[in-house]
């Protein structure tokens, strides 16, 4: 018999990624493109896509992946080390449509070595969180756009939302989604995987990662569970659509 639970924590500033890159063709190209609909799937052509991604290459492996709005204007673009391991080794950085820097990080071997950085279209801090350590470590400030320190309640932020609802519902979706790996099952494998997550000021998931897990067996199935999610309500701060990270502890019981 098995057992699968799971809780969850958010992050954005204080509340305690992504479509996924397509497989490497055989020759490798100087970029390739792939359509998404509006809830983060993948379609077959761009008349029926809400937005575009381009992976440009700049090594057989890996380069720059550029998403872009429904508009066709660059929205985020992130350094991959490697596009089919999603091993991020560089600068993520995000933008208004306007062209004004929105968000900022650093990834070296897929691992945050900065603060995450968002910010106002003025250019001044929105919020700074630390991801070096995952949830363990988590800290992180919040700021009006004059630069005062921002008291975090439910009318400066609201969380995002999964089909209209909160945290009970996201953690349901998850769970329906995690199937116990039938090598643990053999090895009597157990424990508690923790995932993290972007989502991102479009609702879309991204940056999904394995925090801590008693086994690499059961990694494939919380990031496939998690990356299946589909498109979220984002989150907002002072009213204005904005990046949350989220933690998830996925529990693997025996019985």
């Amino acid at each position: 018999m098995k057992k699968l639970s799971a809780s969850i924590w958010a992050l954005c500033g204080l509340w305690a990624g992504a479509a996924g890159a397509q497989a490497l063709p055989t020759a490798v190209p100087a970029s390739q493109a792939s359509y998404y609909n509006a809830q983060g799937r993948l379609v077959a052509h761009a008349d029926s896509a809400d937005h575009r991604e381009e992976m440009v290459f700049q090594s057989p492996a890996g380069g720059q992946l550029r998403i872009y709005y429904p508009s066709g204007r660059l929205r985020r673009e992130v350094a991959y080390l490697d596009f089919t391991q999603r091993i991020k080794q560089g600068p993520e950085t995000s933008y208004y449509e306007t062209g004004e820097v929105k968000s900022r990080c650093r990834y070296q071997n897929d691992v945050p070595v900065e603060p995450y950085v968002q910010y106002y279209r003025s250019g001044s801090v929105r919020c700074r969180t630390n991801l070096k350590s995952g949830f363990f470590g988590n800290s992180g400030v919040a700021f009006t756009p004059e630069g005062k320190p921002l008291k975090y309640d439910r009318q400066t932020q609201v969380k995002p939302t999964l089909n209209g609802g909160g945290d009970q519902v996201i953690v349901a979706a998850v769970a329906s989604r995690v199937s116990y790996p039938p090598d643990a099952l053999l090895q009597q494998k157990s424990g508690r995987v923790f995932a993290t997550f972007l989502v991102d000021d479009a609702g879309f998931v991204r940056n999904v990662r394995i925090l801590k897990s008693p086994s690499p067996l059961f990694n494939a199935t919380v990031l496939d569970a998690v990356r299946a999610l589909g498109r979220f309500e984002p989150g907002k701060m002072l009213g204005e659509p904005v990046d949350i990270f989220f933690t998830i502890p996925v529990s693997f019981k025996l019985q």
